[in-house]
């Protein structure tokens, strides 16, 4: 049972002891219209962490379909950016402490640490509860403070100092002090110590936490804090079994372990296999419905904690996981859509009038059109000006939002999402591009067509690469132009976020990649401890750990004279790309004093001249070439003008938001520097 179905559940469960038990029914009791009068049994403790997940669930997947989510995934750093050049995340000098960005993640991140704290609380009040068995109480309250942890480990992450507090507010405040990230970290460390300490080693539910989770947050909360040994330790203790039974897949599983070969015809033999079912979503190879998605699979070993996303058009219509309890709670899962290719579509990206005074769409009727005789459901009509495209239907009709990409995700209200991420060129070059690759082996994986498709098929069945240089011939014949503001749609598709199976697509009329969303794969678990160890100078000792991610991706093994922290963050590109919370990576590793592995190789570390984050953003940030504004230009290998982000030293945190300011009247809280 997914733990957003157990709202219902429970107060049912509470419901019908009290019917059953006439004894207990007639006895008076009298309750208080507050958090005490509702705490009074185990299953009450469980309807409050309840809503703790559902607050995590809301924060990930609730505004996938908007930057908000993708702030704690690093969008506008080193490997992903917005499309909008005139974005907060992708134009860094329009954020403010006034921006809705800067106040989305501690609205709730505080929210869910007072909720997190209600129920410890209450657990400690009520000593008179019940509970099932005589460690129940203790892993109960383990995961509230693993959720308190969790909330303010994203808020020392993103916005540095954090007003901390142990127990739940009851009353309106206004003399707060701000923790330094330094303090805040010493008790997010202490909180995940005691939740590793008291959680089970299986999740109570599905999607709840345990030691393992626990453990490591608690290791990069060490490496924070300069505390190596101690972080490679609470590494070790998951990798090596001790809390768990977690490890890397290297066979195949799941809904779609029977199928040999992609839609493309690349193998999917085990290992490479292995790891393209990490992320199959709840459509078996048949097209038929399983029970759930891959993460949540029981043979994958590799999802040490998960946020459910859960979907049934039958049932309920809209998605409990992920729904929040905001006003635009998400209705479907748009994450697809948002990565996806929005490939030329005729009608809609407009057509070019040839200097041979013909009308031409720009990227050919064949990227646009469907070949001539097949008429899919719901295919427009080309306009009869061009003249190409006559007898053959559209592959995108906007009235109905049919896409051009059978495999592309519809999202809300039957309509097609636009492209919302650009993925940075360093993370997309093939290995050994004179630019620069983070692939350094072209026998990765990770960064081949199987898990990155960049030659997707058109509609009518040519290859990407092939229309491409039709319209280059075009182009050079001097018919018409394509400018960048033309292209920069054209991105590849990345397997980690999408499906070509979509189950609910005959209920619904539109696509939905129904995948639930890793928190932690023990394959970042393997990168902790190989930063740990690389702290203490054991750089051997990171390459094995590396090694092990390497081997099953089948690339070369890097040596220890190859570990540095570049060359683990790189890996954590070629690993987690997207899943990892790359801002919280990126932010506790600038302006640290106890990152002295970082340090030493980026000895400038402060919010006004560079620090480690700035630095990995202005060597491989998005430039908007067609909308540099201010960005500073520079010339590249071949001579051509480009960009660097405008990302400043000082972004390496948001600013506090300026309600939080104005509102903490009794005690000043200081702006991080750099923000007015």
């Amino acid at each position: 049972m997914k733990i957003f179905k157990i709202f219902a559940a429970l107060a049912a469960c509470v419901a019908l002891f009290t019917a059953c038990n006439d004894e207990e029914f007639l006895k008076e009791k009298s309750f208080s219209n507050d958090s005490g009068g509702f705490y009074q049994s185990q299953e009450a403790m469980e309807i409050g962490l309840a809503s703790c997940y559902s607050e995590v669930q809301y924060m990930i997947l609730g505004c996938m379909r908007t930057t908000h989510s993708m702030m704690l995934m690093g969008v506008g750093l080193d490997s992903f950016s917005m499309t909008s050049a005139t974005d907060h995340m992708s134009n860094w000098e329009s954020l403010t402490s006034e921006s809705g960005y800067a106040r989305h993640w501690p609205d709730y991140m505080y929210k869910l640490a007072n909720r997190a704290n209600t129920v410890i609380d209450m657990i400690d009040e009520n000593e008179e509860v019940g509970y099932s068995t005589a460690t129940r109480k203790n892993e109960l309250r383990a995961e509230a403070v693993f959720m308190r942890a969790w909330a303010y480990r994203v808020l020392a992450g993103m916005y540095g100092g954090v007003m901390y507090s142990e127990h739940m507010t009851t009353e309106a405040r206004y003399d707060y002090e701000l923790l330094s990230r330094q303090e805040a970290w010493e008790k997010i460390a202490e909180d995940f110590k005691w939740a590793e300490e008291n959680l089970p080693t299986t999740p109570r539910l599905m999607g709840t936490v345990t030691k393992a989770a626990a453990a490591h947050y608690l290791a990069e909360t060490y490496l924070a804090l300069g505390k190596f040994k101690e972080a490679e330790d609470a590494a070790s203790r998951v990798i090596n079994g001790q809390d768990g039974n977690y490890a890397l897949m290297t066979t195949r599983f799941g809904n779609r372990a029977d199928q040999a070969v992609d839609r493309y015809g690349n193998s999917l033999a085990a290992p490479q296999g292995a790891y393209w079912d990490l992320f199959r979503c709840s459509a078996k190879t048949d097209g038929s419905v399983a029970t759930d998605s891959n993460p949540n699979d029981p043979g994958n070993k590799e999802a040490i904690w998960v946020c459910q996303f859960d979907f049934n058009p039958s049932t309920d219509n809209y998605p409990l996981g992920g729904s929040g309890d905001s006003w635009w709670r998400t209705h479907v899962a748009p994450v697809e859509g948002s990565w996806a290719p929005w490939v030329p579509m005729g009608g809609k990206n407009g057509q070019r009038k040839g200097s041979d005074g013909k009308t031409y769409y720009i990227f050919t009727a064949d990227a646009t059109c469907y070949p001539a005789g097949v008429s899919p459901k719901n295919a427009g009509n080309p306009p009869a000006a061009v003249e190409e495209a006559q007898g053959r239907k559209l592959a995108y009709n906007l009235s109905t939002g049919t896409d051009s990409l059978a495999c592309r995700a519809q999202g809300l209200n039957n309509a097609a999402w636009g492209l919302m991420y650009l993925t940075n060129e360093y993370v997309v070059r093939h290995a050994g591009d004179p630019l620069g690759s983070v692939w350094d082996d072209p026998n990765d994986f990770r960064g081949s067509e199987i898990m990155i498709q960049r030659d997707y098929y058109t509609p009518s069945g040519k290859k990407w690469s092939e229309v491409k240089k039709e319209i280059k011939a075009r182009v050079d014949a001097g018919l018409y132009d394509v400018t960048a503001a033309d292209t920069v749609n054209i991105t590849p598709r990345f397997w980690k976020f999408s499906d070509d199976k979509h189950p609910w697509n005959s209920q619904l009329g539109f696509n939905m990649y129904d995948c639930d969303w890793y928190m932690i794969r023990i394959a970042e678990t393997y990168l902790l401890r190989a930063e740990a160890r690389l702290a203490q100078n054991n750089t051997a000792g990171a390459a094995a750990d590396i090694n092990v991610l390497r081997s099953r991706a089948g690339a070369k093994p890097c040596s220890a004279s190859d570990v540095d922290i570049d060359y683990i963050m790189d890996e954590r590109i070629r690993e987690l790309f997207g899943e990892e919370h790359r801002w919280i990576t990126l932010s506790r590793l600038s302006c640290n004093p106890n990152a002295t592995y970082v340090n030493s190789k980026y000895p400038t570390e402060n919010a006004t001249q560079s620090n480690y984050m700035y630095e990995r953003v202005r060597k491989y940030g998005f430039g908007y070439e067609n909308s540099p504004g201010t960005r500073e230009s520079y010339t590249d290998i071949y001579g051509k003008t480009r960009h660097y982000s405008n990302f400043k030293p000082h972004n390496y945190v948001f600013p506090i938001p300026k309600q939080i300011i104005d509102s903490n009247k009794d005690m000043v809280i200081p702006q991080n520097e750099g923000y007015k």
